[in-house]
């Protein structure tokens, strides 16, 4: 009486589900791979982005933090208003470290002001775009259905362990 054979002979199915799981797992961290390199990199100047006043702990230029890998360069204009009564402000009068502006000066800014600047960013692709969708759709697979094939697996473990013991006292 040897109920050992149920049990091998699930062996191969649970040795696929364990690879097509590891497979995927490497599939997709391969997609992430190449759609990192998939992204151009792109110079873009921002002329007179509205934020508020700079302040000693400093304001974020929004649209240069805000992109991918994006890169604030040097303030080229800030003026303070809109319209005819605009001022340009000296330069001098702020700090820069990265995308973050600090007032440099005791000066007291009363409106918030514009900023020009220029930035560079990683931009999406078309090929950035249909890596990512695979990689989404990969990934989606990946959640609904392993957990599925898994219990769908154990449960059949169960069965055929069950299904041998009882076959086993028959006998």
């Amino acid at each position: 009486m040897n109920n050992k054979g149920n049990i091998n002979n699930l062996f191969p199915a649970i040795l696929a589900i364990i690879l097509v799981g590891a497979l995927l797992c490497v599939g997709i961290l391969i997609l992430t791979s190449f759609q990192n390199t998939t992204y151009l990199n792109t110079a873009v100047t921002v002329v007179n982005e509205s934020l508020a006043k700079p302040t000693y702990a400093g304001i974020t230029l929004a649209t240069g933090a805000a992109t991918r890998n994006g890169v604030c360069g040097a303030l080229t204009q800030v003026m303070n208003g809109t319209g005819a009564t605009s001022v340009k402000i000296p330069l001098g009068n702020f700090t820069q470290t990265g995308c973050i502006v600090q007032n440099a000066t005791k000066d007291v800014f009363s409106t918030n002001m514009l900023y020009s600047y220029p930035y560079t960013y990683d931009a999406a692709t078309a090929t950035t775009n249909a890596i990512g969708s695979t990689n989404t759709s990969l990934l989606s697979l990946a959640v609904t259905w392993m957990p599925i094939i898994i219990v769908v697996i154990a449960a059949g473990i169960v069965l055929s362990i069950l299904l041998g013991a009882f076959a086993g006292k028959r006998k």
